[in-house]
């Protein structure tokens, strides 16, 4: 792709010669004699190199002919002009038009390449995730097996509750068994992010299954009608979800709602906030209002469901979410101190997201399992509580074996 500057620099720079050639070329004519466009970029070759000497030609009909060409202060005047046009104007034209026939090549270059450079990233990928997998696999492979669990799991309790005819939280079941089917996709996520040595990107998506987790153990300590103002929430979100849309449909290049469907997400909005009453709006307004929280924010959710002590990891991992200034210069995928700018997988910093996976499926798990304990549901549980301690141990000793190998 240089060669593409390059080319741009030089036609840039060859720009004045053109003008001036131009422009003796015009006073040329008018005593009769005419450039071909070859003279006329030798013309150009002889200014940059000896704009003093004699320019001659080869045409016979001008043997032994002697031209003079005078610079006037008129020809400075329309080679300033002409210059300054070019400069004003036409180097963005020459840009846009540089561009576009240059990015054409560029692309079908790619494109020819393309299937040997494949082959030559598959087989870096594939050395890479075996080497990942030597040093990881004792982890990564109790992770499997914990998620494997927690799904099982999830199911079975989840069909046995909604077989309860007496179950008298039916939101509750209906919420908690969400929160945890999708955290057992989140984790399912993380996983994968490790094995493709994506520490920092599971790490960001530990945040999510960290905030499942809460709001799991935080319903399941409230109640039905903390569960029933949760799923009501919907008409908030779905509310300015659908004025978000109509603001900027058109610049998408999409078709508006239509005035019924907007009138209805209205009405429902305007439903919930005569229900539960000014608050209940916020990000977090469903964990306020009676049975709630008097400042019902994410930490203080947090806080109640006994796990504000990951503060500190969910604003790590909160670094990788956003575009903020440590999320740029601090990477758990990068040795400390490192000068590399990280800007793919890497064999480390696999430990933290790993182990904080565990834990957080395990509570959401919990939250879920407690509702209506049974034996084999307590027997589940522990051993989920067994599998996270192994997951934890065993990245772990990765991660200090990798640190003896760095020195």
């Amino acid at each position: 792709m240089d060669r593409f500057g390059k080319s741009i620099e030089d036609i840039i720079k060859d720009t004045p010669y053109q003008i001036a050639a131009g422009i003796i070329a015009d006073k040329s004519s008018s005593q009769g004699i005419e450039f071909t466009a070859r003279e006329r970029q030798k013309l150009v070759d002889h200014l940059k190199t000896d704009p003093a000497g004699n320019f001659r030609f080869r045409k016979f009909r001008l043997f032994g002919r002697k031209v003079v060409i005078e610079t006037t202060e008129e020809d400075l005047s329309v080679f300033d002009r002409l210059y300054s046009k070019f400069m004003e104007d036409g180097l963005e034209e020459l840009m846009g038009s540089l561009t576009d026939e240059f990015a054409g090549e560029g692309f079908l270059a790619l494109k020819r390449s393309w299937p040997h450079n494949r082959h030559r990233e598959d087989r870096r990928r594939r050395g890479f995730e075996r080497r990942l997998q030597k040093r990881w696999g004792v982890g990564l492979d109790k992770m499997r097996m914990l998620l494997d669990v927690a799904r099982e799991f999830g199911e079975s309790t989840h069909s046995r509750l909604q077989d309860e005819s007496n179950i008298a939280c039916p939101n509750l079941v209906d919420v908690l068994a969400r929160l945890h089917a999708r955290g057992c996709q989140v984790a399912e996520e993380i996983v994968g992010l490790m094995s493709a040595g994506l520490a920092d990107g599971a790490m960001a998506r530990w945040r999510t299954l960290h905030e499942i987790a809460v709001v799991a153990m935080f319903l399941r300590e409230r109640g039905e009608g903390m569960a029933e103002r949760y799923i009501d929430h919907q008409a908030v979100e779905s509310h300015k979800a659908v004025h978000e849309y109509q603001d900027y449909c058109e610049r998408l290049g999409y078709e508006e709602m239509s005035a019924k469907e907007v009138e209805a997400q209205d009405r429902a909005f305007e439903d919930v906030m005569k229900k539960y009453g000014p608050g209940f709006e916020r990000p977090y307004g469903w964990a306020g209002g009676e049975g709630g929280l008097k400042d019902a924010t994410f930490p203080n959710i947090e806080k109640e469901a006994s796990v504000d002590h990951l503060r500190g990891h969910y604003r790590m991992a909160s670094h990788n979410v956003h575009a903020n200034p440590k999320g740029i210069f601090f990477k758990i995928g990068l040795i400390e101190d490192s000068a590399c700018l990280l800007a793919g997988p890497s064999n480390m910093g696999l430990a933290d997201p790993g182990h904080a996976a565990a834990i957080s499926l395990m509570q959401i798990s919990s939250a879920l399992g407690l509702l209506r304990p049974t034996v084999n549901s307590l027997v589940t549980l522990k051993i989920l509580v067994l599998l996270s301690d192994e997951v934890g141990e065993a990245l772990l000793e990765a991660h200090r074996r990798l640190e003896d190998d760095i020195g």
